[in-house]
């Protein structure tokens, strides 16, 4: 392992321990979110359904170089939760997700692992009134 993966993954852990202990999670960009769910769903289409584990280096290559890897995944696992729940079906078009789905993903208010489904999907709805 390089160096450059070594200390991306000691700050990856370091990120995920933060969180665990209640800190804030900052927002991501809308399209990180996406090429990672999509990077998700083209790893189910491959290997029978199973998306398995995404490795870090996998992450960074779907994500912007100026990503924040770890708060982009730690975010895109919730809104798998959401996905897999079928709490965003009617934002769900196939394996494909409403633009509006990354966008309160990326943004919604978020301290430590949890992220309050309720509010998100208030807020999702929230957008088609506007």
């Amino acid at each position: 392992m390089s160096d450059q993966q070594t200390e991306l993954l000691k700050s990856f852990r370091a990120f995920i321990q933060a969180a665990e202990e209640g800190a804030a999670i900052p927002p991501v960009a809308e399209h990180d979110l996406k090429a990672l769910h999509e990077l998700c769903v083209d790893r189910a289409k491959r290997y029978c359904g199973k998306d398995g584990v995404i490795s870090i280096e996998l992450t960074a290559r779907a994500c912007s170089p100026a990503a924040n890897l770890p708060a982009v995944w730690l975010r895109h696992t919730q809104l798998r939760s959401l996905y897999r729940q079928g709490l965003l079906a009617e934002w769900q078009h196939g394996t494909i997700l409403d633009d509006a789905v990354f966008r309160v993903a990326s943004a919604i208010s978020m301290n430590g692992t949890y992220l309050d489904s309720v509010a998100f999907l208030e807020r999702l709805r929230g957008l088609a009134v506007v």
